[in-house]
């Protein structure tokens, strides 16, 4: 494997692993959590509950911080936003899951079609073939969208006092390396 493999499926596990971060901690996501090492086992999965509600549903003394991307994006709408999404996971023959019924702009639906980008980067380098078609869509996505909300959501984050903030923090650096390491291209 070379470097830019090896990038891009790394990429991909940090990707799945924040969508695990900012899916609910239901017992078994806490206990998954914590074998790969995402959480420190002395959050409880009781505390992350709490904080996850806390942070994203009921509030704490603060308003909660919308998972989706059209609640954070008044430039484009939330049906602008949605209509967007739904042409890029249209244009890649991805569909959504039946079964969890996310919305296409929640953060976990986001984060796991940049893991698949990533993937599929991985897998065309491996076969010798183009990856620059998945990195340009890479790119276009960041930008046009999670890079675009990230920091509002972070700001609100930032206002809950969980332990979310420090996901918000690490989330957006992951971003941050992915796009340098994405570069200017077009």
């Amino acid at each position: 494997m070379n470097a830019p493999t090896d990038e891009a499926g790394i990429l991909a596990g940090a990707y799945l692993g924040m969508a695990q971060l900012f899916s609910y901690p239901n017992p078994e996501a806490w206990q998954r959590l914590v074998e790969h090492g995402l959480i420190d086992p002395s959050l409880g999965q009781d505390v992350m509950e709490a904080d996850y509600l806390a942070a994203f549903e009921l509030g704490r003394g603060k308003p909660p911080v919308p998972l989706f991307e059209g609640m954070h994006r008044g430039d484009l709408g939330r049906e602008g936003v949605l209509e967007d999404l739904l042409r890029f996971y249209e244009f890649f023959d991805v569909k959504l899951s039946e079964a969890d019924r996310e919305y296409p702009d929640h953060l976990v639906t986001e984060l796991e079609f940049l893991a698949w980008l990533c993937l599929q980067e991985q897998a065309a380098e491996q076969k010798g073939g183009d990856t620059e078609s998945f990195r340009r869509a890479a790119r276009d996505f960041l930008t046009r969208h999670l890079a675009a909300w990230l920091p509002e959501f972070r700001r609100k984050l930032e206002a809950t006092d969980t332990a979310y903030v420090q996901f918000g923090t690490a989330l957006a650096e992951l971003v941050e390396a992915h796009r340098g390491r994405l570069g200017s291209e077009s």
